[in-house]
């Protein structure tokens, strides 16, 4: 593909951004690559270095690629989507799109309920519950964290070690639960001092929020989680 300077076509940002691109999606940069740097795509395209920052932002917008500090521009894996009319833990959502899911970090403590949380997992304002705290990766990427709530009731063990799977999985094996119904809102936030370290991201940037409490056949709340994803890594859609 070249560069092409006449009016009649598109921003010469816009043109770089889909040749890289391109590049992205036939293999020519795999996931993990470093990318030319600005200044390279400068000489061989004969453009200003704005014209080359402003193609590879467009593509870091978009999720294709993330500027790591003292490295360089790396290619990610592709944009993840979940549907919104089906129930499935992380780890098969990752498992159906042939990316590995992992988790880089978990904490389980015993905390009390503020904030939303007595109004959601239905127990009192200050009553002890558990969180679990995850940190869950896409082919060993950080893409999202999850703080999770359930009730002293179930009686979990503070063990880090058993935390770090799927959460769906382990209240079926291990308590026989399974989650039968959930309630899902989804918003938008930017990421604080404490989520750009967690997530790895710069603080400010969007981050994507989900709400969601799950429910047991018997219509019970089982658990409540807080989940924040890296807005240009993950989306949602429906199909009607």
């Amino acid at each position: 593909m070249q560069i092409n300077r006449g009016k009649e076509y598109e921003p010469l940002y816009v043109q770089l951004k889909e040749k890289i691109k391109e590049d992205i999606k036939s293999g020519k940069y795999k996931i993990g690559d470093l990318i030319p740097t600005e200044l390279e795509f400068q000489k061989k395209y004969n453009i200003s270095r704005i014209t080359a920052r402003q193609a590879i932002n467009g593509l870091a917008k978009e999720g294709y690629v993330k500027r790591v500090k003292g490295k360089g521009t790396l290619v990610q894996s592709p944009i993840i989507e979940e549907p919104l009319t089906r129930i499935k833990s992380f780890t098969n959502e990752m498992k159906d799109r042939g990316i590995k899911a992992s988790t880089k970090w978990a904490e389980i403590t015993i905390t009390k309920a503020f904030d939303d949380i007595p109004e959601k997992l239905k127990v009192e304002k200050g009553e002890e519950i558990y969180r679990v705290r995850r940190i869950r990766c896409a082919d060993g990427e950080p893409i999202v964290l999850f703080d999770t709530y359930f009730k002293m009731d179930l009686k979990l063990e503070l063990n880090n070690d058993l935390y770090y799977g799927s959460l769906y999985e382990f209240l079926d094996d291990v308590k026989g639960i399974k989650i039968k119904k959930v309630k899902q809102h989804i918003g938008a936030s930017i990421a604080d001092e404490h989520l750009s370290e967690y997530l790895d991201i710069e603080k400010g940037n969007p981050v994507l929020t989900i709400k969601r409490q799950s429910f047991d056949k018997n219509e019970s709340i089982i658990e409540y989680t807080k989940g924040f994803y890296i807005a240009n890594r993950y989306e949602y859609y429906i199909e009607f």
